[in-house]
C-alpha cells in the first residue's frame, strides 16, 4: 500500500466525528482555543500509548481478545456517560434549567480528560492494529518504521482536532450569547451520552 493512501486513511480516522472532536469543541467553548490546546495534547498523549501498543503487539491481543476488548470498551462507555450526566448536572443547579454555569478547568484536568477519552477508546488502538501493520516492511527495522508512521498519524490528529478547536472558536462569540448558551451545556451533555450509548450498541 503507498504512502498517500497511508496518509488519507489517517485523515479520515480523524476526521471521523467522536468523542475526541466533541470534546475538542466542548473545551474550545467553556475553556477558549488555549485551553483547548491542552485536551488536544491529552488526546495524543492516549494515541502515543496505543501506538506504543500496538507495536509492542499487545493491539493484537487486545483486538483477539472479547474479554480484553469489552474491559477497554466498557470503560470508555462508563466515561463518557459519567462526562456527559457531569454537564447536564451542571445545567440543573442553575435557577435557569438550561443555563451554562461551568467553571474553567485547569490545564492539567483538561490533558487528564483528554487522555482518558482517547486511551479508553477501542476504535483507535483496533483501528490501528489493523492498518498501521500493512505499511511496516517486515525487511527493514520495524522500531523506526513504527516511529515514522505513528509520528504522522499524531500529526494528522493533532492537526485535525486543532482544527476542529478553530471551528469552534469562530462561532465562540455566538455560543457566548445567553438565548444561545442556555441549551449548550445541556446538548452536550446529551451528546456525550449518545456517543457511549452508541458504542455501547
Amino acid at each position: 500500500m503507498d504512502f498517500i493512501g497511508f496518509i488519507v486513511a489517517c485523515i479520515f480516522f480523524s476526521i471521523s466525528p467522536g468523542s475526541g472532536a466533541v470534546v475538542s469543541i466542548n473545551n474550545v467553548i467553556v475553556n477558549g482555543l488555549k485551553g483547548a490546546s491542552f485536551g488536544v495534547l491529552g488526546l495524543q498523549a492516549a494515541l502515543v500509548v496505543h501506538l506504543f501498543f500496538i507495536y509492542l503487539g499487545i493491539g493484537m491481543l487486545v483486538s483477539q481478545s472479547p474479554l480484553l476488548y469489552s474491559a477497554i470498551k466498557y470503560l470508555g462507555i462508563a466515561y463518557l456517560a459519567y462526562l456527559g450526566v457531569d454537564k447536564i448536572m451542571g445545567s440543573l443547579k442553575s435557577k435557569d434549567f438550561f443555563i451554562v454555569d461551568e467553571a474553567k478547568k485547569s490545564k492539567q484536568v483538561l490533558m487528564r480528560q483528554g487522555f482518558i477519552v482517547n486511551l479508553t477508546n477501542p476504535k483507535s488502538i483496533i483501528f490501528l492494529t489493523a492498518f498501521l501493520p500493512q505499511f511496516v516492511n517486515e525487511n527493514s527495522q520495524a522500531a523506526t518504521q513504527y516511529l515514522l508512521l505513528g509520528s504522522i498519524v499524531v500529526l494528522i490528529d493533532t492537526i485535525v482536532m486543532f482544527l476542529y478547536s478553530l471551528g469552534a472558536s469562530s462561532f465562540k462569540s455566538f455560543f457566548s450569547e445567553v438565548q444561545t448558551m442556555r441549551n449548550i451545556n445541556f446538548m452536550f451533555g446529551i451528546i456525550f451520552i449518545g456517543i457511549a450509548i452508541s458504542i455501547a450498541m
